[in-house]
């Protein structure tokens, strides 16, 4: 899994660009937390089952919820799936590569899927398959798994976010007179407490709603 993100940052570093170079340093940030969260997690499975082989460690959310649950978690945040972080940077990646290398991007989709399946593959069994091992004796210390996890999300939605935000200011133009008055009108209709911002680009290809504190 680190061989395949490693190769992931060198891709989008070997594109080059503004914004292939803020993918793959979002994706170094992102990655290290949530691999560290599965270490974590993974560390206190390992004691467990008393063996470091995939093979000997089944069932853990039969032996403790908590840790199965931190582990899946996890691995599907390493994989890239929304709304984790890791997705937030390899979305940029794959856009970029689209735009400006497109003959690479049937070869970046292809091996991510081929690591996906191999990961899922490793980690399904681990979390739901049979055990024979008993529940733990004691609570294990998994605050810093979803203390990683909840960094790695917040950094995909914050980013995600910035970057719609910077995307719809630098290409938008003024709308019509009149569907800003319209605007406003619906606005003390609904008796909203401020009026949305209303901008047009073509840099979005469907309506988006940005902003935590005022909708644009």
């Amino acid at each position: 899994s680190s061989i395949e993100h490693m190769g992931i940052i060198t891709f989008a570093f070997g594109m080059g660009g503004a914004v292939a170079n803020f993918a793959a340093l979002l994706h170094m940030t992102v990655h290290s937390l949530t691999k560290s969260a599965i270490f974590f997690a993974v560390g206190h499975a390992t004691q467990k089952a008393g063996s470091q082989r995939i093979e000997d460690i089944r069932g853990l959310l039969a032996m403790n919820p908590t840790i199965g649950w931190g582990l899946m978690l996890g691995s599907l945040a390493i994989l890239g799936m929304p709304p984790f972080g890791v997705f937030a940077s390899e979305f940029l990646i794959l856009t970029t590569a689209m735009k400006q290398q497109p003959w690479a991007t049937p070869v970046l989709l292809v091996a991510l899927g081929v690591a996906f399946a191999a990961v899922f593959r490793k980690v399904q069994p681990m979390v739901f398959g049979d055990t024979v091992a008993k529940p733990l004796p004691h609570p294990p210390a998994l605050v810093p798994v979803f203390v990683h996890l909840a960094l790695a999300l917040m950094l995909g939605g914050v980013f995600s976010f910035a970057l719609t935000l910077r995307r719809i200011e630098r290409t938008a133009v003024q709308p019509a007179a009149d569907l800003l008055q319209e605007v406003e009108t619906l606005s003390r209709e609904l008796r909203l407490r401020k009026v949305p911002r209303l901008w047009q680009s073509a840099a979005v290809a469907s309506p988006a709603v940005a902003g935590a504190f005022r909708p644009v």
